[in-house]
């Protein structure tokens, strides 16, 4: 990623270059130096948006909490039926290049001091939109906490295994029945109907969208 029109860089440019350095090589990797050099900028450009970078890793925490988790939750919700919104979520979770590898990294690196307090904060926050999601399916508070681990278990598993095994991101092309399997278990003896509608797979196709234009 290189631009060279430093007058056009905004603080979410810089927030979006460290995160793709948090996901492929961690939070320690991220230096103002380094980041220039990717954005193909001075450190002028960096301190005209930050103090220090300590100011640009909340920065980077900041809008990944807002494009990974508020934003995701609130399209979620506009489905109805906690299956189909289930299935929905691994879609476009599963199926993520850009956060999920994000994800797994930042989990990975919760013991970090800089880091540790906002993936806390954000992982509660899923794991309590996953337990409103089970508890939607008529299920009981303590099956719902259970299931809700499970699930974001999956979903950041996946991505920290598909690092060891780098052919395997997708699945090799069989995501779609893995989600199915998934989904099978994790709403299993559930009440709640199965029959999505239609709007599931309208925002799954929106999601894609939103991911190829960032």
């Amino acid at each position: 990623m290189v631009m060279n029109s430093s007058n056009r860089l905004t603080a979410d440019d810089w927030a979006k270059a460290a995160l793709d350095v948090i996901a492929t090589a961690g939070v320690d990797q991220v230096t103002i130096e380094g980041l220039g050099r990717d954005l193909g900028v001075t450190k002028g450009s960096f301190y005209w948006h930050f103090a220090n970078r300590q100011a640009l890793i909340a920065a980077a925490l900041d809008l990944w909490e807002r494009r990974a988790t508020v934003e995701v939750i609130e399209q979620l919700m506009k489905i109805v039926d906690p299956v189909a919104r289930l299935r929905v979520l691994f879609e476009i979770s599963l199926g993520d290049a850009v956060d999920g590898p994000l994800d797994a990294a930042l989990v990975a690196a919760v013991n970090d001091p800089v880091v540790g307090v906002t993936v806390r904060s954000v992982t509660r926050r899923r794991i309590e939109f996953l337990e409103q999601l089970f508890t939607d399916m008529a299920l009981s508070a303590s099956e719902a906490a259970i299931r809700a681990r499970i699930a974001y278990s999956a979903y950041v598993g996946h991505f920290l295994v598909s690092r060891a095994l780098d052919d395997a991101v997708d699945l090799d092309g069989f995501l779609n029945g893995y989600i199915d399997q998934l989904v099978a278990s994790l709403a299993a003896d559930s009440p709640a109907s199965a029959a999505g509608d239609g709007s599931a797979v309208g925002l799954a196709d929106d999601r894609a969208g939103q991911k190829d234009r960032r």
